[in-house]
C-alpha cells in the first residue's frame, strides 16, 4: 500500500495530499489577487472499506485506479487531481465557477459510473463541490466542499 499523504501516490499514479497542499496555498493566493474563479471537487468511493474487507484489497484497488485514471484523462490540463486519502481524491478546477464545474462533476460521474460500474462489486461513487465565495479562499472552499461531499456519501450508502 502506497501512502497518499506524501507527494506522489505510486497506486494510482498522481499527486498526494502533500502536492494539494502545496496547491491550494497557490492557487487561494492567485485566485485572490486577479479574481479569478476556481472550484474544489471531492470524489470519494464510498464502500470502499467494505469491499477490502470482503473481497480484498486488490479488489478495491481496482476500481480506485480505474477512478482515479478517469478523473485525471476528462480534466484539463491545467486542474489539478490528487489523491487525498485511501478512498478519496480531490479535483481542484481552474478557471471553473461552480456553475461550470456541476457540469463537469456529473461528465465525471457518468463516465466513472459507466467504466466501473459493470465491474465493481460494492462501490459508489460521491461528489463534493464548492466555490469560495466573497472574500472566501480556495483553500476555505474545501470545507463546504467536504460538507456537500458528507452528505452525498450518507445518501449512497444507504
Amino acid at each position: 500500500m502506497t501512502d497518499p499523504s506524501t507527494w506522489f501516490d505510486a497506486e494510482t499514479e498522481l499527486p498526494g495530499r502533500a502536492f494539494w497542499e502545496a496547491v491550494l496555498g497557490a492557487e487561494s493566493a492567485r485566485s485572490r489577487r486577479f479574481h479569478r474563479p476556481a472550484t474544489v471537487v471531492l470524489v470519494e468511493l464510498v464502500g470502499f472499506d467494505d469491499i477490502v474487507s470482503g473481497w480484498g484489497r486488490s479488489v478495491a484497488v481496482r476500481d480506485l485506479v480505474a477512478v482515479g485514471r478517469i478523473l485525471r484523462a476528462d480534466c484539463r490540463a491545467s486542474d489539478y487531481v490528487v489523491r487525498l486519502a485511501e478512498a478519496r481524491f480531490a479535483i481542484l478546477l481552474t478557471e471553473t465557477d461552480q456553475i461550470a464545474a456541476i457540469n463537469v462533476v456529473e461528465r465525471l460521474r457518468a463516465r466513472c459510473e459507466r467504466e466501473t460500474g459493470s465491474r465493481s462489486v460494492a462501490t459508489r461513487l460521491a461528489f463534493g463541490w464548492a466555490s469560495p465565495a466573497g472574500e472566501q479562499t480556495v483553500a476555505g472552499a474545501v470545507d463546504q466542499a467536504e460538507q456537500r461531499l458528507r452528505h452525498e456519501a450518507e445518501s449512497a450508502a444507504r
